[in-house]
């Protein structure tokens, strides 16, 4: 039996390693939004997806300060260079100093408008987490004959005195 799974094991290494390696490709397949926690609580349902609605229009405006608000002090924020951002003072000076002025405004208003959820997740009474994608022109997409990127972004919020805020952000796409 030993013997078996060694040879097995062996071939399976052999064929992985002469298998032809693949480009990174972006997936355009998006799953039907769903909702984890919040059947219960119409309450959260209703403050999440105001949330969303408010951040999805600070970024139309390229509102640095009012994005920056909706995020806690202590916030990380990481996006698809893996640059990270762990305070929201900071996070607001990269989009208002760097990001932003970088694009046509166009660029932000287009991503805002077609931002779409993927699901949205109620961890107990004080955390959440959001999925969101959109498609924009902030860089060139993978996929051959398409000039839409697809960005994911991962939001954790945590309920303060103040409302939800996010306390962590995770942004992802496809790079060349």
């Amino acid at each position: 039996m030993k013997t078996t799974l060694t040879a097995t094991l062996i071939a399976l290494c052999a064929l992985m390693a002469s298998a032809p390696q693949s480009q990174a490709q972006e997936r355009r397949e998006i799953p039907a939004y769903r909702e984890l926690g919040l059947a219960e609580n119409d309450a959260a349902h209703r403050a999440l997806t105001d949330w969303f609605a408010t951040y999805r229009d600070a970024w139309a405006r390229e509102d640095s300060a009012a994005l920056a608000a909706l995020h806690t002090a202590d916030t990380e924020w990481i996006n698809a260079y893996a640059r990270m951002f762990q305070d929201a003072d900071t996070l607001e000076q990269f989009l208002e100093d760097r990001l932003f002025p970088q694009f046509d405004p166009q660029v932000s208003a287009t991503e805002a408008a077609n931002m779409e959820l993927i699901s949205m997740r109620l961890m107990g009474d004080d955390a959440a987490v959001i999925h969101v994608y959109t498609d924009g022109n902030r860089g060139l997409s993978r996929n051959p004959g398409e000039t839409a990127r697809r960005t994911h972004l991962h939001l954790v919020l945590l309920l303060t005195e103040e409302g939800w805020k996010a306390a962590h952000t995770a942004i992802m796409d496809a790079r060349g």
